[in-house]
């Protein structure tokens, strides 16, 4: 049941990152280039919405803070998102996104995305114990740490609870509603107009 359960929301996770354009590189290139905001918005509309239905469900009792789980702060996955990010630049699509464009007219850029976030993991995993010996993820493991301080259990970087994520999710939502879909009608010239690096080297 469980299996089934993540192929059904993994299959409707896709379905919305295609909907929503977040498959498609050029759309990705112009949302990091500030150019197309149309997923910036949908990124902070849903960050904000999923923070007031959690602090507003902690207030009113329906949460249980035991299924509260909290990941290690490391400086390690800081390292590696900047890593990430940069790659992103480069190829317009990530391991997420890559997985739904698989079924569109850029496959053969998704899967060679694919291809390689697998190669990395398997390099990674090869290497982790030599990393390990070295001391080096112990010395940037910070330990698990929150925003809000939503649990007794765990340190805070802000001393409010459930009502600063509130004011934090009610705060990131008007900014995507408030935000413009595109910068001015020079932006969407050049969108039209946009060919993709990668595609013009092939």
């Amino acid at each position: 049941m469980t299996i089934l359960s993540a192929i059904v929301l993994g299959g409707l996770f896709g379905f919305a990152l295609y909907q929503s354009g977040a498959s498609n590189p050029k759309k990705l290139l112009a949302a990091l280039r500030l150019e197309d905001l149309s997923l910036m918005k949908t990124i902070l509309f849903g960050i904000g919405f999923a923070s007031i239905l959690l602090s507003l469900s902690s207030l009113v009792g329906l949460f249980d803070l035991s299924h509260l789980s909290i990941k290690t702060t490391h400086l390690g996955v800081v390292a590696g998102g900047l890593i990430f990010g940069i790659g992103f630049g480069a190829a317009g699509t990530c391991p997420g996104t890559c997985v739904a464009a698989s079924g569109s007219d850029g496959i053969k850029k998704a899967i060679t995305a694919v291809i390689g976030g697998l190669l990395g993991a398997f390099v990674f995993s090869l290497s982790y114990g030599w990393f390990q010996s070295l001391g080096l993820f112990d010395v940037m493991n910070l330990g698990k740490l929150t925003l809000f301080n939503i649990s007794d259990k765990f340190p805070s970087v802000i001393n409010l609870g459930f009502g600063g994520l509130l004011i934090m999710g009610a705060f990131l939502a008007a900014i995507a509603y408030i935000m413009p879909a595109r910068l001015g009608k020079t932006t969407q010239v050049k969108q039209s107009s946009y060919k993709d690096p990668l595609q013009q080297k092939t």
